[in-house]
Formats: C-alpha cells, sequence, structure tokens
C-alpha cells in the first residue's frame, strides 16, 4: 500500500526545510516583527468555519464584501480603502495560461486605483469558502505591503507576500490551500499545479492544486517560527491543518525547542 505523503517519519529535530530557505523564513517573520509590530502574535489565529466565513456564504457581492471585512480585521486592513470586485473566470487566453501539461488561471488581482486598493476575486473559487478566504489573505497582504508602501528590501517580495498572511493571523487556511491531496489509482499524490506572480494568485482547476509561492513544507515551518515566537509551542488550532502541514509543524517546533537558543517572543528578556 502506497503510504500517505504526511504519514512518511522525520528524524527528531531535524528542521524540515534546507538552511537557506530556513534562515529566510525566520529573517522574513522577524522583519514582520519590525515593521508591523509585536501585536499581531498576540491576536487570534483566523481558522475556517463560521466564526470567519458568513454562515450561507453564497458567493454574492455583499457576502464577498462581508468576508473581505472579516479577514481584514484578522490582518489588520483598512476596509474603507478597498475595493472589491468579482469576476468569473473564463477558458481563452484572457483567462488562462499554459505551461507544459499544467492549466493556470488567475484566481485573484490586487491593483492600485483611484487613490486606494482594489482586489479582484475569482467567483468560481468562492465555492471553497476556505480557499477564497485564502485568495483574499493572500490579497490583503499585497495591500498591507505595496498599499501601505513598505518593502521587505531583499526578503523576496513575492514569497513575503504568502508569508505575511502567516503573520497577520491567516496561516490555517493559506497553508491549507497551498496543497490540496487527491488519491489516485497509485495512490496519493501531491501535484503542484499553479504558481504565483507578484500581483496574481493562480491555482489549477485540478482536484489536486497548489495556490502560492510556498509549498506546504515551508508554510509549515513558517507556522512553526511563528508559533514559537508568540510563546504557544503546543498551538491548539494546529488541529485545523491539513495533515501534511501538521507534520512539518510538529518537526519545526521539535527542530526549534532543540536549537541551543530559541527564538523568544519580542518584549522578552
Amino acid at each position: 500500500m502506497t503510504p500517505k505523503p504526511w504519514a512518511r517519519p522525520e528524524p527528531t529535530g531535524e528542521c524540515p526545510v534546507p538552511d537557506g530557505r530556513r534562515e529566510w523564513i525566520e529573517r522574513s517573520l522577524r522583519w514582520c516583527v519590525e515593521e508591523f509590530g509585536p501585536e499581531p502574535l498576540r491576536g487570534e489565529v483566523a481558522l475556517p468555519g463560521a466564526g470567519l466565513i458568513p454562515p450561507g456564504f453564497d458567493a454574492s457581492q455583499e457576502q464577498a464584501e462581508r468576508l473581505v471585512r472579516r479577514v481584514c480585521a484578522v490582518m489588520g486592513a483598512d476596509p474603507d480603502g478597498i475595493t472589491v470586485s468579482l469576476f468569473e473566470g473564463e477558458g481563452g487566453d484572457d483567462a488562462s495560461s499554459w505551461s507544459g501539461h499544467n492549466r493556470r488561471r488567475t484566481v485573484g488581482r490586487y491593483l492600485e486605483a483611484d487613490g486606494g486598493s482594489r482586489i479582484e476575486l475569482d467567483v468560481r473559487k468562492a465555492q471553497e469558502p476556505p480557499a477564497f478566504a485564502a485568495v483574499i489573505a493572500h490579497e490583503l497582504a499585497h495591500v498591507r505591503l505595496l498599499g501601505e508602501n513598505r518593502s521587505g528590501k531583499g526578503l523576496d517580495d513575492e514569497r513575503l507576500t504568502d508569508l505575511l498572511t502567516v503573520y497577520l493571523g491567516m496561516g490555517v487556511l493559506t497553508a491549507n490551500a497551498a496543497y490540496r491531496f487527491t488519491k489516485s489509482d497509485q495512490g496519493f499524490s501531491v501535484l503542484p499545479l499553479g504558481d504565483l506572480t507578484e500581483y496574481e494568485l493562480t491555482g489549477a482547476d485540478d482536484m489536486t492544486y497548489r495556490l502560492g509561492y510556498l509549498s506546504n513544507r515551508e508554510f509549515g515551518y513558517a507556522l512553526a517560527y511563528y508559533t514559537t515566537l508568540r510563546g504557544d509551542p503546543s498551538p491548539t488550532w494546529a488541529i485545523h491543518l491539513n495533515p501534511g502541514v501538521q507534520v512539518v509543524l510538529r518537526q519545526g517546533l521539535s527542530h526549534l525547542a532543540s536549537r541551543p537558543r530559541a527564538p523568544r517572543t519580542p518584549g522578552e528578556p
């Protein structure tokens, strides 16, 4: 029987990402603390469910705007300066791009217009409200970075946009959206079928797809470093992560605990 990809044993204490990725994640999250202050570390972590997703979510303009406001509240963005537009992606060159055998389509865009920010969201993703909320979080991370004239110089802004969703409390939803698992006749597989550009979040229509620049392992380690900065090495919200990210989170926490000098919550001596 083919083992589930999240069931593979991992050496205790070993970092789940390569050193270069580890260093970038840690340096970038420390930059987030300096740039946005430590307050987000004391906030609640958003979870999929009625607390975030409006009951009876129907993908209407009103419901989408309500969800955007809820995600704004989590991420500290000002909803009054943000215009929300919905579009329905269709086939053809205008809506899709192709790379090899993998189909990609735009599901969200960030634009600056009329002195404010505009986010455009593919209404078809609203059929999966948690993934739709993850798209919103990514676009709002652009608002907080580009719309507020912030720049993580030297930190790779495209990937930093994904990482900022973790620091601002939306990491559970964006990590879960990063990869989907599907079971084929050959077993379980993880297939990255999309990518992210600076202003667009793209993903494939297939049952298994990837949203975002960060891999699920990078998201998992980012969540581990983030919750360690929060002073919470046993986060209750971890049960809401998909199994693959949970494994990486636990391994990341084990690695951080084994280091001679573990990350400290800002403000601690």
